[in-house]
This record gives C-alpha cells, sequence and structure tokens, in this order.
C-alpha cells in the first residue's frame, strides 16, 4: 500500500516537471516569435523609408531644369524684331529731321536771311584768315488774323512761340528789337536791325 502511494507521488512529480519544461517551452516560443515579429516590422519600416528618400531624391533630380540648347527658330525670330525694330526707329528719325527740315524750309522762306549783309572784320584773326560773323535770325513772327477799320488797324500775331499778341502799329516785340510799321490787308510789316520785313496772313 505504502509502496503504492509512492509510486502515485513519484508519478505525479514527474508530471509536473514535464509540465513546467512544457510551459517554460511555450514561453521562450511566444518570445522568440514576438521578436521575429519586430524585426520584421523594424526591417519593414527601414525598407519604406528608404525608398521614400529614394523617391525625393528621384523627384528632386526631375525638377532640376537642364539648360536647353538654343533654339535656331527662336533666334531668327529675335533677330527679325530686332531689325524690324531698328527700321522704325531709322523712320521716326528720318520723319523728325524732315520735320525738322521742313520747319526751316518755312521759316527760311518766311523771313529769307541776307548774307551779303553779314558782317566781315577786315582785320584777319590768322595768316590769310578772316574772321566772319554772321548776323542772329530776325524773330519767327506768323499772322493770325488783322482787323482793319476806318480809324485802326490790329493784327494778332504770334512771336517766338508766344501765342494771340494783339499788335497795332508802332508796337515793340522781341525784348524791344522789332516793331509793327504797317498792317494792311495783305499782313503785317515791321523792322528789325534796320531791316524790313513783310509777314502775308
Amino acid at each position: 500500500m505504502a509502496d503504492s502511494l509512492a509510486s502515485r507521488k513519484s508519478t505525479a512529480a514527474v508530471k509536473s516537471r514535464q509540465a513546467a519544461r512544457g510551459g517554460e517551452g511555450d514561453s521562450r516560443k511566444l518570445i522568440l516569435s514576438m521578436l521575429l515579429l519586430v524585426c520584421c516590422c523594424a526591417a519593414g519600416y527601414f525598407t519604406w523609408s528608404t525608398l521614400q528618400l529614394l523617391q525625393s531624391a528621384d523627384d528632386a533630380l526631375r525638377t532640376v531644369t537642364m539648360p536647353q540648347p538654343p533654339d535656331p527658330v527662336a533666334e531668327d525670330e529675335k533677330n527679325e524684331i530686332a531689325t524690324a525694330e531698328e527700321g522704325l526707329n531709322n523712320l521716326s528719325q528720318s520723319s523728325t529731321r524732315a520735320m525738322q527740315t521742313a520747319l526751316m524750309a518755312e521759316t527760311y522762306s518766311r523771313f529769307p536771311i541776307d548774307l551779303s549783309a553779314a558782317l566781315v572784320r577786315s582785320d584777319p584773326v590768322g595768316p590769310g584768315l578772316d574772321e566772319i560773323v554772321i548776323e542772329p535770325e530776325p524773330p519767327s513772327l506768323a499772322v493770325v488774323a488783322i482787323m482793319i477799320t476806318d480809324t485802326d488797324s490790329v493784327a494778332i500775331i504770334s512771336v517766338d512761340g508766344e501765342q494771340d499778341i494783339l499788335v497795332r502799329k508802332g508796337a515793340k516785340f522781341s525784348e524791344g528789337t522789332a516793331t509793327i510799321t504797317k498792317i494792311d490787308a495783305k499782313g503785317v510789316t515791321f523792322t528789325w536791325r534796320k531791316k524790313s520785313y513783310q509777314v502775308t496772313l
């Protein structure tokens, strides 16, 4: 009876040891499985981070603007535009010079300058040279309107850019150097530097 009881106790002790060993084995397997899972997650995250970094570098390289070779068609168009602009500038300058020449010709035909009246000094300023002094041009006068009555004659003139000046016979202008000597239906006559000039309406 005692032997039977002892054998049962020993059998129970063996089973409990085996159960304890089996529990320790399961715990070790669980820990290893968790470590393996953590390692897999870390490896996956590292791989994902590496791919994102490579994608960002690729996008940055794509956004860099590379110098483009010159387009021959665009260069030809630029040259044509520059040539056209130069032609327009030359045409504008030519038109301006033509207008200035026309104004000078009109002024000269209205107030001709007698070059024979130029003052020539007899004392030479150098060997075989004489100094020629040309008189200044007369005032630029234009007749705007003329009104003649039985007792008086008046005219509206423009002198040296000054517009609508009412004058009568004897009036002075151009800083007192010119004098109105006659107003009739033909126009206005004035003297300047002892010379007489007639400006028609």
